[in-house]
């Protein structure tokens, strides 16, 4: 690989979200001499700026792990394009059906998750990315050394995620379900 693996993460800088997961993976990678960046996209929360950079020079990772606060529009698209893979590794407890891992997944990136709310029913485990336990930095690590050193099943998941996106999840594929389950609620009345 000749360049770095690019990692993302983009939502509310909350403990809840996962942010110190990640970093503490990102540590476990540094430890493992990989080379990568991960960038924390989102607006600042229970975690500010200065809590987060304090941690980072603590853990060593202020020339590999950036924060850049929240993004709209074009900026935050051009996270998206430029990242191998997003991380979501939440244990938000009201944490319901993510739309930024659908965000991720029609941009075409691979997705490492856990297993809360509705985050199952998007991604496929070992399809479209990973699902992991919540607060498991050890987890997520070696899911991401997996990815790093096999760029092309990375690539592979990403493509299968945008699929995914494609056939289940875009505003078409809703309204045709929804008029299926209303048409099927008719005949049943009907009957």
């Amino acid at each position: 690989m000749n360049h770095s693996f690019n990692i993302l993460f983009l939502s509310n800088m909350m403990e809840e979200k996962g942010v110190w997961t990640l970093v503490d993976a990102c540590q476990l990678l540094k430890q493992h001499s990989y080379h990568f960046e991960c960038h924390f996209v989102g607006k600042w929360s229970d975690i500010t700026e200065d809590i987060f950079h304090t941690y980072l020079v603590q853990k060593g990772l202020e020339d590999m792990v950036f924060a850049h606060g929240a993004k709209y529009g074009s900026e935050k698209d051009s996270f998206f394009e430029r990242a191998d893979v997003f991380v979501f590794p939440t244990y938000y407890h009201n944490e319901c059906f993510p739309l930024v891992i659908l965000e991720a997944m029609q941009q075409g990136l691979a997705c490492i998750s856990t297993r809360e709310g509705g985050i199952p029913d998007i991604i496929i485990d070992d399809v479209t990315g990973f699902l992991i336990d919540k607060k498991d930095e050890k987890a997520l690590t070696d899911k991401l050394i997996y990815l790093i050193e096999h760029p092309d099943l990375c690539t592979a998941m990403g493509k299968a995620g945008k699929e995914r996106f494609l056939k289940e999840f875009t505003l078409e594929s809703f309204e045709e379900r929804l008029v299926t389950i209303l048409n099927d609620c008719i005949s049943k009345k009907d009957k």
